[in-house]
This record gives structure tokens, C-alpha cells and sequence, in this order.
């Protein structure tokens, strides 16, 4: 496509009708009769999974749900909205050019109302001439072929024509190096970016690549600086409440983000941040607050899911606010039905059990929890939500065995002294489950640190092997994952065998994952050959 015309497929996302219908008639007036019409966030999510459409018009404040910029965010994250294809955000809100001037996933062009047609049609063509631009590098990703996408874009910033083609090149090709775990490139290109012009958004890319690193301290420093220069840019506050909660800092981390949500009242998953980060503070009644607003917005929000009214009973049990414990109770009894949701609804049935202090029913709950500790199903998420159950049972409770609970989960969860520190700060000073975290963590770091010496001494086999053993009986993602680095260097069948074990319970979804599926891929096809 090189221009508009009455072959264009065009989306509206507009909750008022009157100006569904007014962007059709102005639409209509230069040619563009394609066009369909969405009356919020979840219905312009489902048109959009469904069909590909060269354009989108968004309006940014949607009513409920999500509002516009979070969609679009939402979209570009999950790579569910074509490189290719032209989004332009509609709004009535001047505070906005503050807002897409700091973001960092920015439509391609955005309106303050009131506009007239031919204002839509210029501001189209001139956003479809900024993708044209990008068109063969994008291209070239859409295909997989991100060596030959680095090379265009390469070729297009020698090439192009004003500052803001080479915004737009140097923009994609740091995003492209970041996907692709190129941190070091990717730093270089961010750090060309803020020699032209001190932009939040590339700030926010070194930010990414910090916590990468695990440079909490530098990331940090940063978002402190994005939040002083661009006040609006939440995202911004969100990454630091994130730093400061796996730091432990849960006060901190909980005013951070009680000053996003006064600019943001209405962002789903900040909200629930809101509601889990006062329930790490011990303010189970400010937690419903904020979880209760999160559950009434976020019945139109496709991230919505059980865990925040998980979140809320715990927020109902803690401040002993029964009634509504009991009801919200009976309702996730009839959510988390399935295989994979057992280990949740334990831990429910647990924090039911600990609001009415009945202790000994809490802690056979828990315990009958405590056996999908190691079950792939069982994330990061619901196991913090399992220690903070734990946290509060009595130490003289017949049966108690947090310590061994609390080993077995840090065994399987930790990855670095952040995590050692997040989890010992949900543990709420219960010294025996801080004690089992730290020697869970000496434990991991003893078996790391052998396997290093013994790689360096050119012992990698042995190295995998011990590696290998450990991942296995731990379930711990960084050891499972450092295994199949080392026995993918050997060819013979026991070693790929090992790998494939492995990969049966390692998360798919991560990008060494991804580079270890993709090596075994290429093996297969040449044993094949």
C-alpha cells in the first residue's frame, strides 16, 4: 500500500457514537469506505486479533478498560499489531504531547480534537510516508531475518533525510537489537539517541538494558532523572516501584506508585501493583481499596485474571473484613477449576482459613499446596502469594514446617541477592523462613560457583552434569538453563537427551529458552539431512 484510498482498511476504537459515525463521514469524503468501528479497548483487541487493518484511529481516553495508549502498548509488546500497519491516537487532552513525547511505545502520529477531514487525511499521509520509510526494515522482521533488518537500518539512517527519519531508524533498530539480547548495541544506538536529544523514552531503553544486567543501583538513578525531566511518563514510575519492591523497599515502592495512579486513575495493572504493594506494606484495607477499583475495570481488560482477586481475599482476609472474604471465596471457588489451578485455590482456601485464625486447617492447606512447589504451573507470582500465607501462621501451630516450605521455594525461585531480599522481606521477620532462604541461596550460589571452576578447568562435561543434577531436583530456572548452555556444547545423545529433559519444564517463554529450542532445531534438521 502507498497511499489511501478506497481499498484502505481503517479501525475505529471510539466509545462515543456520534464520533464513530463522525470519523466514517470524514473518512468516507477522501475515499476511505473500509472502515469498521469498535466500542472499547477489549472490543478493538478482538477485531484486531481477528484482522490485519492498514490503519487504527484511537481514541485515547476509552471510558473503561484500558485506555488508548495502554492498547497500543498492550499490542506492540505482545507484537499482535503489524510493524507495517499506521496507528494515529485522537484526543482531546493537550497534556498528551507531554505524554506520547515521553512514551516509549508511541503511536505513529496523534489529533487534538476538534480536526477536520482534510486534517485527518494530511496527518494520515504523512505518517504512512514515515512508515514507508521503515517499510523494508520492517519487512525484513516480520520474516525473521533481523541480521538483513539491521543492515537496511543501517542503510537508512546513512540515507535519510531529516531528524526525524533518523529518529525513526535509530528508535527500531536499538528495539530490534534489545529483542534480540544484543544489550551491548543496543546501549550504543540509545546512547546516540540522547547525544542528539535527551529523549525519556531512550532514557527508559537504558533502563531496560540496566535491569538486564542487574545494575539496579544505575536503572534506578536513571528513572529518578526520566521522572524529574518528563513528570507524566508513569511508565517510568512503574519500573522504579519494581526496583524498589525486589529491593524490599515496599513503602518506598508504594508512594511511587500512588503518585502514577493519580495521573493514571484508571491503568488496570497499575492499580493491582497499587493493591499487592500495600498488602507487602501491611495495609490490608488500602490494598482493597485499590484492588477493589482494579476488579470493577478490569472485568473489560484483557489482562484480567483471577490473581487480583486472589490478591483482594488476601486483602479481605488480613483485615478481617469477612463478609465480603466469604462471598469473593465462593466466587474463585468457581474460577479455579482446573488442573493447573489447584495449587491457587489451596493457597485460597489457606487465606480463608488464616482470616477466621482457624491455623491448623490454614497449615493442611498449605502443606497440601506445598506439593505443586515444583510444578511448572506454579509461577513466581503464586508462590509469593504462598509465602505470605506461611508468614502468618503461628510458629507453635501443630505441624508447622515453613522452614522446609521456605527451602524448597527459594531453591526452586532464587536467581540473585534481589530475590534473596524480596522474599525474605514477604517473609515478615519470621527468622525461621528468612533462615531457609539464605541457606537455599547458599546452596544455589555453592553449586553455580563449582560449575564455573570446573568450566574453567576445562571440565565443562562435568560441569553440565552436576549442573544438570541440581536444575533437576531444584526445578531452578537460572541452574536449568546454565545446564543446557554447557552439555549443548556436546553433541553425543546423553547430552542433548539432558536437554530435552529440561526443556519439558523450563519457561518457553524466555529468550534463552527460545535460543536453546532454536540450536535443537537446527540439529535436528541436519541429523535429518
Amino acid at each position: 500500500m502507498n497511499t489511501f484510498d478506497e481499498s484502505t482498511t481503517v479501525l475505529i476504537i471510539e466509545d462515543s457514537h456520534t464520533v464513530r459515525q463522525s470519523l466514517r463521514a470524514m473518512l468516507a469524503q477522501v475515499g476511505i469506505t473500509r472502515s469498521e468501528a469498535a466500542v472499547n479497548a477489549a472490543d478493538g483487541l478482538q477485531r484486531i486479533r481477528r484482522k490485519q487493518f492498514d490503519v487504527v484511529l484511537c481514541d485515547y481516553n476509552l471510558g473503561e478498560g484500558m485506555s488508548g495508549q495502554e492498547l497500543l502498548e498492550l499490542l506492540r509488546r505482545s507484537n499482535a499489531y503489524p510493524l507495517t500497519s499506521v496507528w494515529i491516537m485522537i484526543t482531546g487532552e493537550r497534556k498528551y504531547e507531554r505524554v506520547v513525547a515521553a512514551a516509549e511505545v508511541a503511536p505513529d502520529d496523534y489529533i487534538l480534537k476538534p480536526f477536520s477531514s482534510q486534517t485527518l487525511f494530511d496527518r494520515l499521509r504523512l505518517a504512512l510516508q514515515r512508515k514507508l520509510f521503515l517499510r523494508p526494515a520492517h519487512l525484513k522482521l516480520l520474516a525473521g531475518e533481523v541480521p538483513q533488518a539491521l543492515l537496511i537500518l543501517r542503510q537508512l539512517e546513512s540515507i535519510a533525510e531529516n531528524n526525524v527519519q533518523v529518529m525513526d531508524v535509530l528508535r527500531l533498530m536499538a528495539e530490534t537489537y534489545m529483542l534480540n539480547d544484543q544489550f551491548s548495541e543496543a546501549r550504543q544506538v540509545y546512547e546516540k539517541i540522547l547525544a542528539m536529544k535527551a529523549i525519556p523514552w531512550a532514557k527508559m531503553g537504558m533502563v531496560r538494558i540496566l535491569k538486564e544486567q542487574d545494575d539496579i543501583e544505575q536503572s534506578t538513578a536513571i528513572l529518578n532523572e526520566i521522572i524529574a525531566e518528563a513528570p507524566n511518563y508513569t511508565d517510568a514510575y512503574d519500573a522504579l516501584a519494581q526496583n524498589l519492591t525486589h529491593g524490599g523497599q515496599f513503602q518506598e515502592a508504594l508512594s511511587i506508585l500512588e503518585k502514577a495512579v493519580l495521573l493514571s486513575p484508571r491503568n488496570f495493572q497499575r492499580l493491582c501493583a497499587c493493591g499487592e504493594t500495600a498488602l507487602n506494606v501491611g495495609d490490608p484495607l488500602k490494598a482493597a481499596t485499590y484492588l477493589e477499583k482494579a476488579v470493577l475495570i478490569g472485568r473489560n481488560n484483557s489482562a484480567f485474571g483471577p490473581g487480583v482477586m486472589v490478591d483482594l481475599l488476601q486483602a479481605y482476609s488480613e483485615g478481617e473484613q469477612l463478609e465480603k472474604m466469604d462471598r469473593l471465596s465462593q466466587e474463585l471457588g468457581g474460577l479455579l477449576k482446573g488442573e493447573a489451578d489447584q495449587f491457587l485455590l489451596l493457597v485460597c482456601r489457606a487465606l480463608s482459613a488464616l482470616g477466621r485464625k482457624r491455623y491448623t486447617d490454614a497449615m493442611a492447606l498449605l502443606r497440601q499446596a506445598a506439593a505443586f512447589l515444583l510444578q511448572p504451573q506454579t509461577g513466581w507470582r503464586d508462590a509469593t502469594r504462598f509465602i505470605e500465607a506461611v508468614a502468618r501462621l503461628p510458629q507453635d501451630t501443630e505441624g508447622y514446617c515453613a522452614g522446609e516450605w521456605l527451602q524448597q521455594l527459594a531453591l526452586r525461585f532464587v536467581k540473585n541477592h534481589q530475590d534473596v531480599t524480596l522474599m525474605t522481606a514477604l517473609s515478615r521477620d519470621n527468622q525461621v523462613m528468612i533462615a531457609a532462604i539464605e541457606a537455599a541461596h547458599t546452596t544455589l550460589q555453592a553449586a553455580n560457583d563449582q560449575a564455573v571452576a570446573m568450566a574453567k578447568n576445562g571440565q565443562k562435561q562435568q560441569a553440565a552434569l552436576m549442573l544438570y543434577g541440581v536444575a533437576t531436583q531444584t526445578r531452578n530456572d537460572r541452574l536449568g538453563m546454565n545446564a543446557c548452555s554447557l552439555l549443548l556444547q556436546d553433541s553425543a545423545p546423553e547430552s542433548l537427551d539432558k536437554v530435552l529433559q529440561l526443556m519439558k519444564w523450563l519457561p518457553q517463554d524466555h529468550e534463552r529458552v527460545q535460543g536453546f529450542n532454536a540450536i535443537l532445531s537446527k540439529r535436528e534438521i541436519l541429523s535429518e539431512g
